[in-house]
């Protein structure tokens, strides 16, 4: 099971690379053993880009994913209110914000489904 968050701040948005798959992503992880979902949400998001939530995320769907032949299950937060510093991790290769009227082209297709949902350019769905 995973927590991936939108984190949305003045029209925009803060995406990630990682160093190991191309193409930019929602920030998240897996979820740890004894770990709920908003506890992985927060330790990810401090962990891949340095944000502390202020006020606590608004789950926006839970997704089934079968992209890696197994059930995989994601909750998506939205986190609009957040102090932010730097930070270090090896997994991730860039963080960026884009503009949510000029996104990049190689955004993974998770991604992409999530952000036209957000946008209202397609409904919501339950798979991932």
């Amino acid at each position: 099971m995973g927590a991936r968050a939108l984190v949305i701040q003045d029209g925009k948005i803060l995406l990630v690379k990682h160093t190991y798959t191309p193409g930019w992503y929602t920030i998240g992880g897996g979820i740890d053993k004894g770990e709920a979902p908003l506890q992985a949400l927060y330790r990810e998001l401090q962990e891949e880009v340095g944000i502390t939530p202020i006020q606590t995320p608004t789950l926006w769907g839970f997704y089934h994913n079968k992209s890696y032949k197994r059930d995989d299950y994601v909750a998506l937060y939205l986190c609009k209110e957040f102090t932010k510093k730097e930070a270090s991790s090896r997994e991730i290769l860039e963080a960026k914000w884009f503009s949510l009227d000029n996104l990049p082209p190689d955004m993974s297709p998770g991604t992409t489904r999530r952000l036209n949902e957000y946008l209202g350019h397609s409904p919501i769905s339950d798979v991932w």
